[in-house]
């Protein structure tokens, strides 16, 4: 792989569902720390009901996501070994969170007692109320979150590594404001 394609920018729809995910990602955690501080009750509930809602999607778009990773050239093919294994870790770490972090936080609500009232009109009807469950699921999805919040600092350390060390283009592929796209 040349510089050149290293500096190449990723197309429309690669950029548009990186972005679109982490600001579904940050609308999620932001919705889950709010809910945190609320009483039990129907405004926790319904803020509890975003918070799935931006869950249901960040998981409904990481199949198309994953779909498109293996289309795209590895920018992991050059650099030192520690550069390639530490951009590896990091994109399968954020990668399986995009599937476990909505999945344990499904469980969570699914494993209630009560209906979980989803923007639209929907709700989640509780499909096995299991207090054990429920803790368990809860437990793994707050640990999930806080491996995201580092698997997001050290992609943000390696696009400024890139950046500002490496100046090799790398950082800028992702850019929205990139001049040339590519069609994908």
């Amino acid at each position: 792989m040349s510089s050149h394609d290293h500096q190449a920018p990723h197309g429309f729809s690669t950029i548009a569902l990186h972005w679109g995910m982490a600001a579904l990602f940050v609308a999620a955690f932001i919705l889950g720390q709010i809910m945190e501080e609320l009483p039990r009750g129907a405004e926790k509930l319904s803020v509890l009901g975003w918070h799935l809602l931006a869950g249901g999607a960040v998981f409904i778009l990481a199949l198309p996501r994953l779909m498109r990773r293996r289309k795209i050239k590895s920018v992991h093919n050059e650099g030192a070994a520690w550069e390639r294994g530490a951009a590896t870790v990091v994109h399968v770490a954020l990668y399986a969170l995009m599937i476990l972090l909505p999945l344990s936080g499904f469980l969570a609500g699914a494993s209630l007692p009560t209906a979980i009232p989803i923007p639209g009109g929907f709700e989640l009807s509780p499909l096995f109320s299991s207090p054990m469950l429920h803790e368990a699921m809860e437990e793994a999805h707050e640990f999930l979150v806080v491996a995201l919040v580092w698997g997001v600092g050290l992609h943000i350390a390696g696009t400024l590594w890139h950046k500002f060390v490496k100046r090799d283009g790398v950082a800028g592929r992702m850019s929205p404001f990139a001049r040339h796209r590519q069609s994908g």
